[in-house]
């Protein structure tokens, strides 16, 4: 399976580059360090403490999956992994610290963390799995596509 491409931090491209969806399993659409997103279904990588264990979400559970912004989430509901105050449990490093101008660290900015994490609904559950995604807009419109397919058959 083909790897990320390297990618500066400061980079600001909202695509990824071209080899970066390319896979050797055609059942994979979109995979970065955080989710790998498949015909079978949504894997969010480095969710489970203290293991570092991905978690699998079919697309028949999935209820929606919308981006930080979109779900409203506010800046007490965000955290570095685990549950936060609310119903989202983050997977290991939701981007809340990354390299800013001139190689300093620091703080991204809410809105910066709304437009670049995303949460889950499962369908009966209250816990939202929440986790960061390289490349917010491709990442979201593959999901999209496959949650409204899903939704499509499941009627």
């Amino acid at each position: 399976m083909a790897t990320a491409a390297a990618v500066d931090v400061d980079d600001q491209r909202d695509e990824p580059a071209d080899d970066y969806l390319t896979a050797d399993d055609e059942s994979i659409l979109y995979e970065d360090d955080y989710i790998q997103v498949s015909r079978d279904g949504l894997r969010i990588k480095r969710y489970w403490f203290p293991a570092l264990n991905s978690t699998f979400i079919p697309w028949h559970t999935i209820e929606y999956v919308k981006t930080a912004r979109e779900a409203n989430v506010k800046w007490y509901e965000v955290k570095d992994w685990g549950p936060a105050f609310g119903n989202i449990c983050w997977a290991l490093k939701p981007r809340l610290i990354t390299r800013k101008q001139a190689g300093n660290i620091g703080f991204n900015s809410l809105d910066e963390i709304r437009d670049s994490n995303i949460v889950v609904k499962v369908r009966g559950k209250w816990m939202r799995p929440g986790t960061y995604v390289e490349y917010p807009h491709e990442a979201m419109r593959m999901i999209r596509r496959m949650v409204a397919s899903s939704h499509l058959h499941a009627e």
